[in-house]
Formats: C-alpha cells, sequence, structure tokens
C-alpha cells in the first residue's frame, strides 16, 4: 500500500466531522500546463487553521476563479472568519525533495454565523 493512495476525511483533517475551521487568508491558484505556471486561476487557496485538530493550518483548495471571502472581508472581521469547507478531503504527496506534505481539497466554502 502506497501512502498516496489514502484519502484523509474531514475528521482527520478538521478534527470534526463538518470540516469546520478558521480562514485566515485566500488567495488565486493558478493552472499548470507541462510544469509551468498559466494565467488561468482554477481554484482559491483557503489557509485555514483547525482549532479541534491541535490548531493545524492547512491551505485548501476550493473550485472557483472567485474566492467566497476575500482578504478584506477577513481582515474586517480580526483577521480570522469560522468556514465550513464542504467534502474536505486530503493526499499526501511526495515533494522533490523526498519529503511528504498534504495536498487538501474541498467541494465549497461556507462562511459560518
Amino acid at each position: 500500500m502506497k501512502i498516496s493512495n489514502i484519502t484523509l476525511t474531514a475528521q482527520q483533517i478538521s478534527g470534526n466531522q463538518t470540516g469546520t475551521g478558521i480562514s485566515l487568508n485566500v488567495e488565486n491558484g493558478y493552472e499548470y500546463v507541462d510544469g509551468k505556471v498559466t494565467d488561468k486561476v482554477i481554484c482559491q487557496k483557503y489557509t485555514v487553521v483547525f482549532p479541534d485538530n491541535a490548531y493545524e493550518k492547512i491551505v485548501v483548495k476550493v473550485k472557483g476563479e472567485k474566492p467566497i471571502i476575500t482578504n478584506e472581508q477577513i481582515q474586517q472581521k480580526g483577521g480570522q472568519i469560522k468556514v465550513t469547507l464542504k467534502n474536505l478531503s486530503g493526499k499526501f504527496y511526495r515533494t522533490n525533495s523526498g519529503e511528504y506534505a498534504l495536498s487538501c481539497n474541498a467541494d465549497s466554502l461556507e462562511v459560518v454565523q
């Protein structure tokens, strides 16, 4: 069995079944073609901290060209907004240096009121 074949659940990543955490930042994620970055935005990358998982900080990719929440909105809320990531999942991969890293994706992001 290869570790890169294992898919982590929302519970394993966030420490809760709903994938709820605190968003700190958002930035565009760009498409890569033949190993080179293009100008095409294919996702938004949210930096999220998970209090229920020892405050682990992870970048989660959510498909879409436009952010659901902006950095300005995050700053207006004191630098953090509580969010739920729908269908949060993750996989380990090996970096060029041979170390393991975690890649996380979600179908959507919702602000928790």
